[in-house]
């Protein structure tokens, strides 16, 4: 009887309006996760190049113990040297996968590794759709929760990192950074140490999984130096900013990849000097005299902030380097070839981000403004969160991702503050039945906006999402099924002998890796840029040249791949698309990273393609004649290039062309040395 009454409370207390938001909820999350399950029917595939050796590094787990993991040497990765994985490889990622494989393992589902780990992304891409509405709800209110969620769903960049098949950092690391920001914001407000702990570790499990650890960790470091600034330092904050960043910073020192030298490092000198500012504000709070406190604190605040300042750019930390320091200062990116030459490592710019956000790029700045005004601890952190997000992004395209929340939370701010002060003024002049009247015109028009921002973008989102994964469109990004790399690798495993060695640029060096078996001299990783600028000066120059740098690495097998537009003509000509990025187009990136002149190699000739007249791209500058790449590329369609358009690209001599697929958009040639006695 007891229980009867009070389930009958229980219910009670459910209105409405609770149902129709729950409800809402679950549909977005559906939603989220039917879109990011639509590459599934185009086939069972993992996504894009990365995640293949997460694949790799589970099944290595799988079959050798996750202990193993930690003495792992790959022979089969930058050969002929090899490389030892847990000093260059987040742990994160393969760690998980093994772990949810044999949790489905356990519960009776059994289905095959690549299976498990193409569903992961799926499954956390829904996850994170209910997290970001926890933190809209936590910062705002769930209305703003309901924004934020249905934003995150359909945004094309948060669409793509856990879509189906794309098992990498992004789907297992933005668990680790929504936990740890959710459970830092309840940490300051209810005044429990057990949130700070579940901050620090998911933080710490983020840094396991993904290299933008650094943004939540620089965040919580900024947002508390910020409270100490304006004088909103509390207990709390200094309890909750020392737990969660020893947490995260001890993960650092004891993670392979990262180790205790980047552990104390320029890239933690935020939140370390947060730690001091807490300690000396700690200390001050003892003094009695209210005046003495202020003059102590604030002389301590510019003591530190002028000494972290030295410090950082003395290099007593160590020096900045790498993506962070291209992060910090964007002046250097041309300092850094590698970096500047990959594609989700290119700056975004603000056309990506109106094409992104559409209306959201207007309701921000709103909703900042409203922020700012009202001024409250939350508003601050909102404001902090999406400008060190959108200065990231700015940066590196590929922490969009991290910008879609913070967006979508401050134009629900935007809404919710102009909707608030609009039924205020209602309120304040209406009668009750005027009101009802007016709020019910109110409401229809918050619907027609809402379906207004939301339609065309979920109508893009399902477009976007409808697409077979990279390898089933053979690295197009295309909504069609392109067979080419899929049938090359086939051959590859089948018919080079094990222990060969492929030479290729690194965007292929995972696929051809895992999925074909075979030793590669480059692999996306991009670790050792002193073997990438080999390999783009043995492709920029003549045989002979190359033929020594192949020779040195004991390369057997040299892949090439671009997607041609095949003309119809006779002979038959193809021409690189430039829209789809092949090797041709990736020779520009070559010449960045070895150091020549674009103009040696490429220039423009006026084609007349279907009745239009297009400057296109082509290998006719001085030294594109003996290029090896060209050779290789343009080998089958080197008559028709001679006979209709007077380029004359030399036929190799040292390498034969053993297989082609069926559009001739991979080639795979074998190297005929000269002196076969010392190779």
């Amino acid at each position: 009887m007891f229980k009867m009454i009070n389930m009958k409370f229980m219910i009670s207390k459910i209105n409405k309006k609770d149902i129709i938001v729950y409800a809402l909820l679950l549909g977005i999350i559906i939603f989220s996760a039917i879109l990011r399950i639509l590459p599934m029917f185009w086939g069972v595939y993992l996504d894009e190049f990365d995640p293949y050796i997460h694949y790799k590094g589970a099944m290595y787990i799988l079959e050798n113990g996750f202990s193993a993991w930690f003495s792992w040497f790959d022979p089969t990765r930058w050969a002929p040297w090899g490389t030892n994985v847990p000093s260059q490889a987040q742990l994160g990622p393969p760690f998980t996968g093994a772990i949810f494989y044999l949790f489905l393992k356990q519960i009776g589902i059994n289905i095959s590794l690549m299976e498990a780990l193409a569903i992961f992304p799926v499954i956390s891409g829904a996850i994170l759709t209910f997290l970001i509405y926890i933190l809209g709800k936590e910062l705002v209110n769930r209305y703003a929760g309901l924004f934020a969620a249905f934003v995150f769903a359909i945004d094309p960049t948060s669409l793509q990192r856990t879509g189906f098949g794309f098992f990498d950092t992004e789907a297992t690391g933005l668990l680790g950074m929504l936990l740890s920001i959710i459970f830092f914001i309840k940490a300051l407000e209810k005044r429990t140490i057990p949130y700070a702990i579940i901050s620090g570790l998911s933080l710490a499990y983020m840094t396991l999984c993904w290299g933008a650890y650094l943004y939540p960790l620089n965040l919580f470091a900024l947002y508390t130096i910020l409270m100490v600034i304006i004088g909103r330092w509390s207990k709390q904050l200094s309890l909750t900013i020392t737990i969660v960043s020893s947490i995260t910073i001890f993960a650092m020192a004891l993670a392979p990849n990262i180790g205790l030298s980047t552990a104390i490092s320029p890239s933690t000198a935020a939140p370390i000097f947060a730690f001091i500012l807490c300690l000396i504000m700690s200390f001050t709070s003892y003094i009695e005299d209210i005046n003495l406190r202020r003059k102590v604190s604030i002389g301590s605040v510019i003591f530190i902030i002028v000494i972290a300042i030295i410090v950082v750019f003395s290099g007593l930390l160590g020096p900045i380097a790498g993506k962070f320091l291209v992060f910090i200062n964007p002046f250097v990116r041309t300092e850094a070839p590698i970096i500047s030459t990959v594609g989700e490592q290119f700056p975004a710019t603000w056309a990506t981000f109106f094409s992104n956000y559409h209306i959201l790029t207007i309701l921000a700045p709103a909703g900042a403004y409203f922020a700012i005004k009202r001024a409250n601890n939350k508003d601050i952190f909102i404001v902090l969160f999406a400008l060190m997000a959108i200065y990231g992004a700015a940066n590196y395209v590929r922490l969009l991702i991290i910008v879609a929340p913070s967006l979508a939370i401050l134009s629900a701010l935007a809404l919710d503050s102009i909707l608030s002060h609009m039924f205020t003024k209602k309120e304040e002049t209406k009668s009750k039945k005027a009101r009802i009247r007016q709020l019910g015109k109110i409401y229809a028009i918050i619907l027609i906006v809402i379906v207004a921002i939301g339609f065309i973008p979920a109508v893009n989102a399902t477009r976007l999402a409808n697409r077979p994964v990279m390898l089933l469109s053979s690295a197009t990004g295309a909504a069609t099924v392109v067979t080419d790399w899929i049938d090359a690798l086939n051959w590859m495993r089948d018919n080079i002998p094990y222990n060969s060695i492929v030479g290729c640029w690194w965007d292929y060096g995972y696929w051809i890796n895992v999925v074909a078996n075979k030793s590669v001299i480059a692999d996306n990783s991009t670790t050792n840029s002193t073997q990438i600028k080999l390999i783009a000066e043995a492709f920029l120059n003549d045989e002979e040249y190359a033929l020594n740098i192949f020779k040195a690495m004991r390369v057997e097998y040299v892949v090439v791949y671009e997607p041609w537009i095949l003309l119809k003509t006779e002979p038959q000509i193809a021409l690189p698309p430039w829209s789809v990025i092949g090797d041709f187009e990736k020779s520009t990136a070559m010449m960045a990273i070895a150091g020549y002149n674009t103009s040696d190699y490429i220039a423009t000739l006026p084609l007349n393609i279907g009745g239009k007249v297009m400057n296109w791209p082509l290998p006719i500058g001085p030294k594109a004649q003996n290029t090896l790449l060209y050779q290789l590329l343009f080998y089958p369609f080197r008559e028709g290039y001679r006979q209709l358009l007077g380029i004359n690209i030399e036929e190799p001599k040292y390498f034969q062309l053993v297989y082609h697929s069926n559009n001739y958009w991979v080639l795979i040639y074998k190297i005929n040395y000269p002196d076969l006695e010392s190779h």
